[in-house]
C-alpha cells in the first residue's frame, strides 16, 4: 500500500498522463469526513473507521486530560514541540484495540520519512509492524520493495505533496513539481516482484486564502464564554466543544451566512468521547478559527478537512508488480 498524502482525485486527473498513473487500474472512492490525514493514517494502521478509533482531526479532545491535544505529535494543541504529553498521558490512550499489523498473518513493514517516524503515535497506532524510516523517497521506495521480497505487507507514506499544497496552494507550480517528483520516483523504483501494489490518497486539497479567515470570536465576542475547550479540528472544519450547541449553531449561522455551514458534529461524524458538539464548515477558499489560537494552519494556501469535492473525492489504484 502506497499513500500519497493530499493527492486526491482532482490531482490524479491533472497528472493522468504520467507513466506511473497509466499503469494503475483506478477506482473512485470518497474519503471519510473529516478529510484529514490524522483520520486516514489511523484507519490505515488499525483497519478501523474513524468512528471507531476516534482520531478524526489534527487537534482532538482527549477525555483523560480534559484538554485538546495533537495526537500525531503527542503534544498539547498549540505546542510547537513533539511529545509534550510524555509523562502526562499514556500513549496507549491514543488508539485502543489491536492494529492491522497485529491481525495480519504475515510480517508488516511501515515505511515513512525519518523526519517524524517512528514517533510516539506510530509506536501505538502501528504496533506490530517493523519500521523502515527513510531520508529520501527514493530510499523509501527501495525499502518498500525490499520488504516485499518475502511474503508480507508493506505500507509506504509520503507527505511532501501535501506540504507543498499547504505552503503554496494546490494550483501552484510547487505542488505540481512535488507530485511529478513523487510519481517519477515511484515509476523508476517499480520492480517486478510478484506483489499486488495499491496506491491511494487520503484526501485532496482546496485553495485557501489567509486573508479570508473568519475569526469567530471577533464576529461574535460572546462565543468564547459558550465554549468549554479551545477549538479542535482545523480551519477547514472547526470543531467546537460547548455547553449550549443550539445557541452556538444559531449564533454562528446568523453571523456567517453563506460563508460557512454550521452543523451538529454528530450529524457528520459518528459520536464518540472525543467528538465536539458543533462543526463549522467554511465555504470554498475560506477558513475559520479563533484568533487566540491562530497558528501556521491559518496561513495555509491550500487546506483540507471539509466536504468540498476537491477535499473529499479520492481514489485507489491497483497494479501487479
Amino acid at each position: 500500500m502506497i499513500l500519497l498524502d493530499a493527492f486526491g482525485r482532482r490531482f490524479l486527473e491533472r497528472h493522468g498522463d504520467h507513466p506511473f498513473l497509466r499503469r494503475l487500474d483506478v477506482t473512485d472512492i470518497e474519503a471519510q469526513f473529516p478529510s484529514t490525514t490524522a483520520a486516514h493514517v489511523t484507519t490505515m494502521h488499525t483497519g478501523r473507521p474513524l468512528g471507531e478509533h476516534g482520531l478524526y482531526e489534527w487537534h482532538v479532545y482527549e477525555p483523560e486530560l480534559d484538554a485538546v491535544i495533537t495526537p500525531l505529535l503527542f503534544s498539547f494543541a498549540g505546542d510547537d514541540e513533539r511529545d509534550t504529553l510524555r509523562g502526562v498521558l499514556d500513549p496507549a490512550a491514543l488508539v485502543a484495540g489491536d492494529t492491522l499489523y497485529e491481525r495480519l498473518p504475515v510480517p508488516s513493514t511501515v515505511v515513512q520519512p525519518a523526519g517524524f517516524s517512528p514517533s510516539t503515535y506510530d509506536r501505538v497506532a502501528a504496533r506490530g509492524a517493523r519500521f523502515a524510516p527513510f531520508a529520501t523517497l527514493r530510499e523509501g521506495v527501495e525499502a518498500f520493495f525490499a520488504a516485499l521480497a518475502d511474503p508480507g505487507y508493506a505500507y509506504l507514506y509520503w507527505d511532501r505533496i501535501d506540504a507543498a499544497g499547504h505552503d503554496h496552494g494546490p494550483h501552484s507550480r510547487e505542488f505540481d513539481a512535488a507530485a511529478v517528483e513523487a510519481l517519477d520516483t515511484l515509476e523508476r523504483g517499480l520492480r517486478s516482484i510478484g506483489a499486488v501494489v495499491l496506491v491511494t490518497a487520503d484526501h485532496g486539497q482546496v485553495a485557501t486564502n489567509p486573508f479570508r479567515v473568519d475569526w469567530l470570536d471577533e464576529l461574535w465576542p460572546e462565543l468564547p464564554g459558550l465554549l468549554t475547550q479551545r477549538p479542535a479540528g482545523s480551519p477547514r472544519d472547526v470543531f467546537l466543544h460547548t455547553h449550549d450547541p443550539d445557541a452556538v449553531i444559531a449564533g454562528l449561522s446568523e453571523r456567517l451566512g453563506d460563508r460557512a455551514a454550521v452543523r451538529r458534529a454528530d450529524d457528520l461524524v459518528a459520536p464518540g468521547p472525543r467528538l465536539a458538539d458543533v462543526c463549522v464548515l467554511p465555504a470554498a477558499r475560506r477558513m475559520a478559527w479563533l484568533r487566540p489560537y491562530a497558528g501556521r494552519s491559518t496561513r495555509f494556501r491550500g487546506h483540507h478537512g471539509g466536504l468540498h469535492p476537491d477535499e473529499i473525492e479520492t481514489w485507489v489504484g491497483r497494479l501487479y508488480s
